[in-house]
């Protein structure tokens, strides 16, 4: 496989995810220093681009949240503010996977209430 076969969404220098297809199959590949840490595969094209949606909104939305930290209290989960900007990002680009995302939210991130994240203010 040459480099030209592999699409990047991260930074080299952290977990890097990318694509490479073979024979028609897809698969998302999550590599750090040199290690395989994830690898899933499909023959569904709308399967890989949910991936690709939920790793690029991750880390839009883990970015934004940072950038937001001076405007909430001191000591509040701030896996609030990224869940809800993720969750309206994903909106933006297919609302069956920000609902899926929204639903998985109480077994991923134990504690977090999803009437805090809705009412989360994003602007």
């Amino acid at each position: 496989m040459s480099r030209n076969d592999l699409v990047a969404f991260s930074p080299q220098d952290a977990a890097c995810s990318f694509i490479e297809v073979h024979g028609g199959i897809l698969h998302w590949v999550v590599v750090e220093r040199g290690q395989e840490l994830q690898r899933r595969t499909t023959g569904n094209l709308n399967e890989l681009l949910h991936w690709v949606a939920l790793d690029t909104t991750f880390s839009m939305a883990l970015r934004w949240e940072r950038g937001q930290r001076g405007r909430f209290p001191a000591g509040r989960d701030t896996r609030i503010g990224w869940l809800a900007k993720q969750i309206e990002l994903l909106r933006r680009l297919d609302t069956e996977w920000a609902e899926q995302f929204r639903a998985g939210i109480p077994a991923q991130c134990p504690g977090v209430r999803l009437e805090d994240v809705d009412a989360h203010p994003l602007s």
